[in-house]
């Protein structure tokens, strides 16, 4: 019990060791978020260009997705940060936050069009014929059914960008897995921390798993709840 005790005063509260988790922590939940609500509005933005009846903007929106897609997000991260942006004033935290949300809305694009094109599209038809516009129709008919179809997949895309941001540790960039191995090296001992750090990545992915999910609920829109 004694050796327990100095492990974790070692790890947590000797040269406030706690500080490091905390600041590491904050960072992962800034580039999670910020590279996922960019990436949603970039995934939903790429899935509309594939929808535009000309063949040209089909075929180079598909070119820069398989792109994304193909590149491991390392490779990618290390790119941006040490030859596409080199030369700038922006932050490497910036940077960072660009690729993942890049490599995020590739996914989420193809993600969103295979909903879209999952629905039947005589039910858009039908309330076309209805009266409804082209717009109403994928508003009310199109648009709920291929959210209900995709959200499962989309919750599954946010825990893939929660946990690609343990890699920004490789850019120098201070993350909650850096902070554990900068604790490590300091003490020589990664118990505690790698317990800490794997218990933070499983309640945040829990919490937002959740928080999506409420997107699928009945009452929300009219559709089956897929928790």
């Amino acid at each position: 019990m004694e050796i327990i005790k100095q492990k974790f005063y070692s790890t947590f509260v000797y040269e406030d060791r706690w500080q490091f988790f905390l600041d590491g922590l904050l960072m992962t939940l800034l580039l999670t978020f910020a590279s996922f609500l960019g990436g949603t509005i970039l995934g939903a933005m790429l899935c509309g260009l594939r929808m535009i009846p000309n063949k040209g903007v089909q075929k180079a929106v598909k070119w820069l997705v398989n792109l994304l897609v193909q590149l491991p997000t390392l490779v990618l991260l290390m790119v941006f940060v040490y030859l596409v942006f080199s030369s700038t004033s922006l932050s490497v935290v910036m940077i960072v936050i660009f690729g993942l949300m890049l490599k995020c809305g590739a996914y989420l694009s193809e993600i969103f069009y295979t909903a879209v094109m999952g629905v039947n599209e005589g039910q858009a038809e039908a309330a076309r014929s209805l009266g409804m516009t082209k717009l109403q129709a994928f508003i009310y008919i199109t648009f709920p059914q291929a959210l209900q179809s995709a959200i499962p997949l989309y919750k599954n895309q946010f825990i893939i960008t929660l946990q690609e941001t343990s890699l920004v540790g490789t850019l120098a960039v201070m993350d909650i897995t850096k902070a554990s191995n900068i604790v490590t090296s300091r003490t020589l001992d990664a118990f505690f921390g790698l317990i800490l750090i794997s218990v933070i990545y499983l309640i945040i992915g829990f919490i937002c798993s959740k928080l999506l999910g409420l997107l699928s609920i009945k009452k929300h829109l009219g559709g089956v709840d897929n928790d």
